[in-house]
C-alpha cells in the first residue's frame, strides 16, 4: 500500500466496526502489523476470530441477561478513502474488566496520531458503557505505545514474560516425582477446588498489583449461567483442558493446567500457578508432569507456550533450563474510571 506525503486525516474515516463485514480486513491489517509477534509464537490470527465467531451466538444469547456481553468483539477502525481499514482498536467486555486490544496502524500511516484517537474511542466506549476498569497489554520494546497509553492515564501495574518451547523437545524433559508430602489431584471445579484456586491466586498475586487490580472472585466463583454456557462453549471450539490442585500435607500449594492445541495456528498452553513458599521444590517436577500430558494427549506439533509474572525468577529460569526460549515481556497498564 502506497500513499503521498500530500495525503493527511481529513482523509481518514473513523467509525465502529462491524465485526462480521470488517473482520477480514482486520486480520490482514493485523498480520501485516504484528507479523514477527505472531510468527514468533506461532500464533495465526484468523483461528483467533474464527473462534469468536463460532461462539459468538452465546454471547448474544447472554446478553439477553446482561448488555456487556453484546461487546465482547467491540471496535473502531480507521479507513482512508479506498475504503481500506489502515488502522484498529478492539474494546471488549470480558466480566473481570475491559480490555482494549488489536491496536495496530498500518506502517504506511503511523506518526499521524491514530492510535491516540481510536484508543480514546475505545475508552469513551467502555465509560459510558458502565466499564470501572480497562486493562491493555504493550510490549516492553514498544516505548511509543507505552508513553501513549500513560499520557492518557493508564497505570503499569504488572509485567508478564512469555515464553515457548519447540513441540518436540518435551520429550527430552523426563517425568519427575514430586517431592515427599506432596500429592498431585486433578481439579473438579467444586466449591471447594474453587475456594483453593481463589485463596492461592491471593497468595501468588503480589500486593501492589492486587491494590490497583485486585483478584476478582468471579473468577473462580462465576454466575451460574456463565457455568451453564460453558460446556456448550467447550463443544464449539473443540477445547480440551486438564487442570490439577497440588497439595502439601493437606494444604493447596499450586494450581498447574495443561490446554492441547485443537488445531494448527492455535498453540499448546501450560500455566502454573505455584504458592512462592513452594516454588524450589515443586517448578521442575510439575512442568515436567504438564509436559508428559501434553505428550501423551496430543500429536499437534505447536509451540507450547508459558506465562509468567516478569518477577517470578524462579519460575522463569526453570523453564529456561528445559529448553523454552523467552518471546515477549508484556506491560500490563489499567485505566480506571
Amino acid at each position: 500500500m502506497s500513499v503521498t506525503t500530500k495525503l493527511d486525516n481529513s482523509e481518514l474515516k473513523m467509525r465502529a466496526w462491524d465485526f462480521e463485514n470488517d473482520h477480514e480486513d482486520i486480520i490482514a491489517l493485523l498480520e501485516i502489523v504484528f507479523e514477527k509477534e505472531l510468527e514468533s509464537k506461532g500464533l495465526n490470527v484468523k483461528v483467533i476470530f474464527d473462534e469468536f465467531k463460532s461462539i459468538r451466538p452465546l454471547f448474544n444469547f447472554l446478553g439477553i441477561f446482561s448488555r456487556k456481553y453484546k461487546h465482547s468483539m467491540d471496535g473502531f477502525v480507521f479507513e482512508n478513502k479506498d475504503g481500506v481499514i489502515v488502522a484498529s482498536v478492539n474494546i471488549g467486555y470480558s466480566i473481570f474488566h475491559w480490555e482494549v486490544a488489536m491496536v495496530a496502524t498500518h506502517p504506511d500511516y503511523r506518526r499521524r496520531g491514530l492510535a491516540r484517537r481510536l484508543v480514546t474511542a475505545a475508552i469513551d466506549h467502555a465509560r459510558e458503557l458502565g466499564a470501572k476498569l480497562c486493562v491493555l497489554e504493550v510490549l516492553d520494546e514498544n516505548e511509543p505505545a507505552y508513553k501513549l497509553y500513560r499520557s492518557l492515564g493508564f497505570i503499569h501495574f504488572d509485567s508478564i514474560t512469555r515464553q515457548k518451547l519447540d513441540f518436540k523437545k518435551p520429550s527430552e524433559t523426563p517425568l519427575m516425582n514430586l517431592p515427599e508430602g506432596y500429592d498431585i489431584i486433578k481439579s473438579d471445579r467444586s466449591k471447594k477446588s474453587n475456594q483453593a484456586r481463589y485463596d492461592l491466586d491471593l497468595r501468588v498475586t503480589p500486593e501492589n498489583v492486587q491494590v490497583f487490580h485486585p483478584v476478582d472472585k468471579r473468577k473462580y466463583f462465576k454466575p451460574l449461567l456463565i457455568r451453564m454456557i460453558r460446556p456448550i462453549a467447550k463443544r464449539l471450539l473443540k477445547f480440551k483442558h486438564h487442570e490439577w490442585l497440588i497439595y502439601n500435607e493437606g494444604n493447596p500449594v499450586g494450581h498447574v493446567s495443561v490446554s492441547p492445541s485443537r488445531q494448527e495456528g492455535s498453540p499448546h498452553r501450560i500455566e502454573m500457578m505455584l504458592d512462592p513458599a513452594h516454588n524450589h521444590v515443586l517448578s521442575e517436577p510439575v512442568l515436567a508432569y504438564c509436559l508428559d500430558n501434553l505428550r501423551k494427549n496430543t500429536a499437534i506439533g505447536e509451540n507450547i507456550l508459558v506465562e509468567f509474572r516478569t518477577s517470578e525468577t524462579l519460575l522463569l529460569e526453570t523453564t529456561r533450563k528445559h529448553g523454552f526460549v523467552d518471546i515477549e515481556t508484556m506491560h500490563l497498564l489499567g485505566l480506571k474510571f
